[in-house]
Parts: structure tokens; C-alpha cells; sequence
């Protein structure tokens, strides 16, 4: 039998590939590197990344990830930064802080390219609470044609065609997709606030310009309306 004195086997540290590990094995913390290594794969992915995908990449137990992301939220929390840890569409990303978002816009939009009109903003409410919704619906709920502001929306791929409604005429059907969780910061559509929450009988109109008021300070138009149309 081995001896009660022998030293126990080392353990198979997570280590990022080509750190330097210090005399003692360790390169800085194991939660620390990992927190780090975390923080590293969100940076580089630019979109939502789910606790699964972490893991495999980091070849470690879902539970490390769990810790690490508390440990960078307990960061994010405690400094000062530009950047915040966002729970989107299911998945964990990396995002600017909403203070600065109009200088971001500012930097990176071309001249010219605006923000949502309180139109588009208005219809993409509705449809949010009523999708899959069909643009005779979202007339009839809006009492404006809505045809415009739907482009805008699919263009900006906020939302997507769903498939086509089992009525004479067979209309499209159009829902929300994941780019409309991350403009607004949503994990899920559960996240929407409950239309009781909110008075008047058009609530559902009322909610996504709310969100984007809070957020940045504001809309500004994208274009004039058409005749009988909204923009």
C-alpha cells in the first residue's frame, strides 16, 4: 500500500492553449483562466453562445462554464466598463452598454442610415405578441397598411417569413427572429412585458418602442410615409 505520506496525484488543470503555467503548475487561477477563457470565446463570436457550445469548446463540464459566467457578471457588476455579459436567445454574449450606444451608431452607421420609425417600431410590437401574424391582420389591428414597414423589418432581419396561413389567398405569416432578442436585449419572448402591464387598448403597440425609447434615448423617422402607408 503507498505510503499515508506520498503526495497526492496531481490534477489535470485546465490550462488555454500555449499559456505558460508558474512554478507551481498554474497559470493564474483555475476560475480566473477559465472566466477568461469564457470571456475570450464571446468577444470573438459576435453572436449568442449557448452554455453547450462553451463547454465543447473549452473542453470542460457545463457546471465550470456556470461558475465562470457568475464570475464574470460578478466582474462586469462590480467595474466600470463599456461592455456588459447578456443572456440572449438562450446563449451568453457580450455586449456594449446601452449608455453608449448613440456614439457606437454614430461611429459605425453609414451617413444617412437611421433608426427605426415609431411605425416600424409600432408593428413589430404587434407582431411580437401576435405572431405568427399576416400583414391583412397586422392592417387590420394597426388600421394603417403596413406593407412598408414590413419590408423595413425583414430587411433589417427583425423578423422572417414563418410559412402561410391555411385561408383563401394562403397569406404569408410573419414571427420575430433571434436578431430581434439581441437588438432589445431579450432572452426569450418570455421576457416581453405582460400586456396587462401596460394600459390602453393598443398595449401591444406600445411595448417595443418603449424598450427602444429606454435603450437609445429615442426614435428618429426612416422616411416619409407613402400615401395611405406609413413608412
Amino acid at each position: 500500500m503507498p505510503s499515508e505520506d506520498a503526495p497526492a496525484p496531481a490534477l489535470r488543470i485546465w490550462t488555454p492553449d500555449g499559456a505558460k503555467a508558474g512554478p507551481d503548475g498554474r497559470a493564474g487561477s483555475d476560475a480566473d483562466r477559465l472566466a477568461a477563457g469564457v470571456e475570450a470565446l464571446l468577444f470573438s463570436s459576435g453572436v449568442p453562445v449557448s452554455l453547450q457550445r462553451l463547454a465543447a469548446a473549452l473542453e470542460v463540464e457545463p457546471a465550470g462554464i456556470r461558475q465562470a459566467i457568475r464570475r464574470l457578471e460578478q466582474r462586469r457588476g462590480r467595474d466600470a466598463s463599456g461592455l456588459r455579459l447578456a443572456r440572449i436567445a438562450g446563449g451568453f454574449q457580450l455586449t456594449t452598454a446601452p449608455a453608449f450606444r448613440g456614439a457606437i451608431e454614430r461611429l459605425l452607421s453609414p451617413k444617412g442610415d437611421r433608426r427605426l420609425s415609431e411605425a416600424a417600431l409600432e408593428a413589430l410590437s404587434v407582431i411580437a405578441y401576435r405572431q405568427p401574424i399576416t400583414v391583412p391582420e397586422l392592417n387590420a389591428l394597426r388600421g394603417v397598411r403596413s406593407q412598408g414597414v414590413v419590408a423595413t423589418l425583414l430587411q433589417r432581419r427583425l423578423i422572417r417569413i414563418r410559412g402561410r396561413k391555411r385561408v383563401v389567398g394562403r397569406p404569408l405569416l410573419y414571427g420575430t427572429t433571434p436578431a430581434f432578442l439581441d437588438r432589445f436585449g431579450l432572452s426569450a419572448l418570455d421576457d416581453l412585458p405582460e400586456l396587462s402591464e401596460v394600459e390602453g387598448p393598443d398595449a401591444a403597440a406600445q411595448v417595443i418602442p418603449g424598450l427602444e425609447a429606454s435603450a437609445a434615448g429615442g426614435t428618429e423617422r426612416d422616411a416619409a410615409p407613402q400615401p395611405g402607408e406609413d413608412a
